[in-house]
């Protein structure tokens, strides 16, 4: 537990150390004014049973000179009046306290959460390489949420009803040690043997708990993102399957967890009752006198009536920490084990570095003994590539899957860094400083294009704030990437109709296109189309080409492809195979020539390279 403490509060910004200590203190004062509240009952029942213990006891006197009251029964009557007062007080003070106590905790769920987004979206593309999405998200939304409303919130609480129930219990052990320790004996044993006994069993079930709910965000991710071939195949009860048996290990763990903070209450609460009429039985036996018994008996049932549930609180927030201290730990992992990425703005880039800016490419895009291996391979995915790209070309790029296409466009999009060799823009070396540059300039269609569920208008300006949008420039692109007629004349809305998820509503074609609109709205030098038609019918494959024809000559194009009539078009077209340039050359050449080109590429170039 000290590890988790240290590690949540190394999660802490400087601000919210500082509510932290304002919180203890208030915790602090919370308990003084119990301690107050509960010791006031017991003089106060005292003097209802008997007014003449005002002028017998020092306090009671000093006080009745002081307010110089006219009787007795009016000295009452005001004393009275403040233990209400005190008690109101108190309870208030109590209802301020937690009202602190969740406004910060679910101010640290927001800052924890945007934090772990921030800490994943800044990671290197390769991060993403090896980690379920699925998982990512459910680390965001869900684990962040259960550490926040069923840890933090219990803990906090947990520990400032540990205080006040330590408090109370040192009030007791003044007015009458024998039997505070006796309650304190039988209360704390029972919390103590039960924690005892659970404590590793918690821990245990925390973790299956963090691990069945990561398999249930997985599988319904899974299970909707290919809703498709889940309906094709009839394979909907096979994934209903795998989410029964984990959201059913989740929720049995759930309900594990509350039985368990719960259980000692109920055996609590007769021990208390029975304490209490031992009390009174004891108080009768030594003092005979039941009026002296009234005002023990009042104080011991108040303190008791403070004391239960606070200790309840205390107990159920060391079993919470027990159960989600798996979740809290992998947390903080996350928090600290991935790369730092340094996250200051491109203008505080480029001042912090002028010498290093990145011009826009005029002359050309030049790969210099480029060496990129993936860090879980033993293989070279791209090995020794060395190539010239002239501004305003077209290449093309072609090879049998696992031959290194996409790697090479991930190096140029700038999402993987060489190992070894160097990527130069008319001459400047990309680097970390100068990337973020570098990508503006890029602009980039995949095979599958990823559209979220918004109006055309926002998926082509992807990113934009909708009152920062250039109607103007969206119409521009979409006029270029051939679409705009099809978004005024037939869509009901234009450029505001919503596509829905991942644009359902859409052809493939229409979302090509609009890939295409996306590419071309910041205007970029470097157009990347990665096997950008090798998902559409050969008509609709046609149309798209005409658009991209269009666009040829005028920026710098590099176009990925297993069919080989989509490279045509290309100024020059490179083979790759196992990661290295094997043949390049015009199309009409490379149709010519010997080699490995020609053996896969057919009599007239319409068959697709061999895996």
């Amino acid at each position: 537990m000290r590890t988790l403490a240290r590690g949540f509060w190394n999660t802490l910004t400087r601000r919210e150390r500082a509510k932290v200590i304002v919180l203890a203190i208030a915790v602090v004062v919370m308990a003084l004014l119990e301690v107050a509240n509960v010791s006031a009952i017991m003089p106060f029942l005292t003097v209802v049973g008997n007014p003449e213990t005002i002028h017998e006891r020092s306090m009671l006197a000093w006080l009745y000179d002081q307010l110089g009251v006219e009787s007795e029964n009016r000295f009452l009557v005001l004393f009275g009046v403040a233990v209400f007062c005190l008690m109101v007080l108190s309870n208030g003070w109590m209802a301020l306290t937690s009202w602190m106590e969740a406004r910060f905790v679910w101010s640290w769920n927001h800052t924890l959460s945007v934090r772990l987004l921030r800490k994943y979206l800044y990671q290197p593309y390769t991060f993403f390489l090896s980690r379920n999405t699925a998982d990512l998200s459910k680390n965001i939304l869900s684990e962040v949420q259960q550490i926040t409303s069923q840890l933090m919130v219990q803990a906090i609480q947990g520990i400032g009803r540990a205080f006040v129930a330590a408090s109370l219990i040192m009030a007791m052990f003044l007015v009458a040690p024998t039997m505070a320790l006796m309650i304190t004996v039988l209360v704390g044993g029972m919390y103590g043997t039960v924690y005892q006994l659970t404590r590793r069993s918690l821990s245990r079930i925390g973790a299956e708990r963090t691990a069945a709910n990561q398999e249930r965000f997985t599988i319904v991710s899974e299970a909707l993102g290919g809703i498709k071939d889940v309906k094709l195949l009839g394979q909907e009860q096979a994934f209903m399957n795998r989410f029964e048996r984990a959201s059913r290990l989740f929720s049995v763990h759930q309900a594990k967890s509350q039985v368990v903070s719960q259980v000692p209450k109920y055996a609590v609460e007769p021990i208390a009752f029975g304490s209490v009429v031992l009390i009174v039985v004891y108080m009768i036996l030594t003092q005979g006198d039941i009026a002296n018994v009234v005002p023990m008996l009042g104080f011991y049932a108040f303190a008791g009536y403070r004391l239960m549930p606070a200790a309840q609180q205390a107990f159920r927030a060391i079993t919470q920490i027990r159960f989600y201290g798996p979740a809290l730990e992998m947390l903080l992992r996350e928090m600290t084990e991935n790369v730092e990425v340094e996250t200051i703005s491109d203008s505080q880039r480029a001042a912090a570095l002028p010498e290093k800016r990145l011009p826009r490419l005029e002359q050309a895009l030049e790969f210099r003994n480029v060496t990129f291996r993936y860090p879980s391979s033993d293989t070279e995915a791209v090995g020794d590539v060395s190539l010239v790209i002239p501004a305003r070309s077209t290449i093309g790029l072609v090879g049998a899957t696992g031959s290194g296409k996409t790697t090479l466009v991930d190096l140029v999009l700038g999402l993987l860094r060489p190992q070894f060799g160097e990527i130069l823009v008319d001459g400047v070396p990309i680097g970390d400083e100068n990337v973020r540059e570098w990508q503006k300039q890029v602009g980039y269609v995949p095979q599958d294009i990823f559209l979220t569920d918004a109006s055309i208008a926002e998926n082509i300006a992807f990113g934009v704030p909708r009152d920062k949008i250039d109607m103007d420039k969206i119409r521009e692109a979409a006029r270029i990437a051939a679409i705009d007629d099809f978004i005024t004349q037939e869509l009901p809305d234009g450029y505001e109709t919503i596509v829905g998820e991942r644009g359902i509503r859409l052809s493939g074609g229409q979302r090509q296109r609009i890939g295409i609109a996306r590419a071309l709205y910041r205007n970029p030098s470097v157009l990347v189309f990665d096997e950008a038609t090798s998902a559409l019918d050969n008509r609709t494959e046609e149309a798209v080409m005409q658009a991209i024809r269009g666009l040829l000559g005028q920026r710098t194009t590099i176009m990925v492809a297993h069919r080989l009539t989509t490279l045509r078009d290309c100024d020059v077209i490179y083979m790759l195979d196992h990661g290295r340039i094997v043949a390049s050359g015009t199309y009409e050449e490379l149709i010519r020539g010997k080699g490995k080109f020609s053996e896969v590429a057919g009599r007239n170039g319409q068959v697709f390279l061999a895996p």
